[in-house]
């Protein structure tokens, strides 16, 4: 039995396969096996698969019939996974080369069902990776936490991560619990995470960046929006209402972990509910269902859980703004206004360094209607000098919160 199982699911990466495969070749620990699943693919991506199959016995290469996806290549993957420890790379991405090696000896040593990691981002191209808003995970090391100390730990540093190669899991944990992937879903790692840090017994967080994260164009972090981005985080969302029910006596007992939880709920609606404001003609074609009365129904789910913006802002004084800067209050601000149903018309800047910030337009002061309120999410170190701003160019509606 091999001490890690590296799954890896792949369609259509011929450019990218062989720099995956070779990572982890070229770790220090040795003793893995790797179990790739092609979705059908429709180039060479296959026959490297097949090569390397027949040069190393420790590559195990399963074909699917059709194109099922991503969600379905992980779970046929984990189904056939023989290791103690499972570790699941996309098929465009690296790992550094100790990243088997001391992350296994953690879970052994700690005797972990999770352990969370550091990403580094890499691209051929590095104008079009500068020029692209994907964030980096970054964490302080911990001790051993449970899975509610853990979320908590998570949204109180704002470092919950979204991408399940940046964990490596216990196999029995996750066969004992029943963690799946959602199916024929795209962000389908938003709802599973959250499945796989609560229901862990014993977790641990460290600050070293094993894996590395291949930006590049028309990847599922980079392509357009389309209907299918909207479906994908509403399932995932819908999900963390149904992992309540096994979560109920933490929730009732445990008032940090129930209230980091539905920070979590509500940071990924006003995700949700910001994709769904801009992109309103495109959602209202979606096939299969009405994708609208879905979304304020959740929304209205949200509001029983008494979310309300901190130092007063309510949310039924405006429907629509301005948000100034473009840092960490400002992400904050549009998860928050979001979840309430403010649509944000665009990110206010002095000085600018962009043309967007994550996916609204980034304008000069001057550049605002100034019938429109502007909500401050800057520090309070530039408040003073965005209010003067904002004043010189007519605009009196001014907000101020703490985000």
């Amino acid at each position: 039995m091999p001490r890690v199982s590296v799954l890896i699911p792949a369609y259509n990466v011929e450019d990218y396969i062989n720099e995956c495969i070779d990572s982890v070749l070229s770790q220090t620990l040795q003793d893995f096996e790797i179990i790739c699943i092609d979705d059908k693919s429709t180039d060479s991506t296959l026959k490297i698969l097949r090569e390397y199959e027949a040069k190393d016995s420790r590559i195990h290469v399963f074909e699917h019939d059709i194109n099922k996806g991503q969600s379905s290549g992980r779970n046929d993957a984990l189904d056939r996974a023989a290791g103690d420890y499972v570790y699941m790379l996309d098929a465009d991405d690296r790992l550094a080369p100790e990243a088997l090696g001391e992350l296994s000896d953690i879970c052994i040593k700690d005797n972990l069902d999770v352990v969370g990691f550091e990403t580094k981002n890499f691209s051929r191209d590095r104008e079009f990776e500068d020029n692209v808003n994907i964030k980096t995970i970054s964490y302080k090391d911990t001790g051993v936490l449970d899975g509610r100390e853990a979320l908590i730990y998570c949204m109180e540093s704002e470092s919950f991560s979204l991408s399940v190669p940046t964990f490596m899991m216990r196999r029995g944990y996750l066969e004992r619990n029943h963690i799946r992937f959602e199916e024929g879903i795209l962000h389908e790692d938003v709802g599973y995470i959250l499945e796989l840090i609560c229901m862990a017994g014993r977790v641990r967080f460290v600050n070293k960046p094993f894996f590395h994260r291949r930006i590049r164009a028309n990847s599922t972090m980079t392509k357009g929006f389309t209907d299918k981005n909207i479906e994908g985080y509403l399932k995932s969302f819908y999900k963390s209402f149904e992992l309540e029910k096994k979560l109920d006596k933490y929730l009732d007992s445990n008032q940090p972990f129930r209230e980091a939880y539905h920070k979590w709920q509500r940071d990924i609606f006003g995700r949700l509910n910001q994709l769904y404001n801009i992109s309103a003609d495109l959602i209202s074609k979606m096939p299969g269902g009405n994708v609208d009365e879905e979304i304020r129904r959740a929304f209205e789910i949200v509001k029983l859980i008494n979310f309300r913006f901190e130092e007063g802002v309510a949310s039924d004084t405006f429907s629509e703004c301005y948000l100034c800067g473009t840092g960490q209050y400002t992400e904050r601000a549009i998860k928050g206004l979001g979840a309430q149903d403010v649509i944000i018309k665009g990110v206010i800047v002095l000085k600018k360094e962009s043309r967007s910030f994550c996916g609204f337009p980034v304008i000069f002061p001057n550049e605002a209607l100034v019938n429109i309120p502007v909500v401050l999410s800057v520090s309070r170190y530039s408040k003073n000098e965005y209010k003067l701003a904002l004043s010189e160019c007519g605009i009196s509606k001014i907000v101020e919160a703490e985000f």
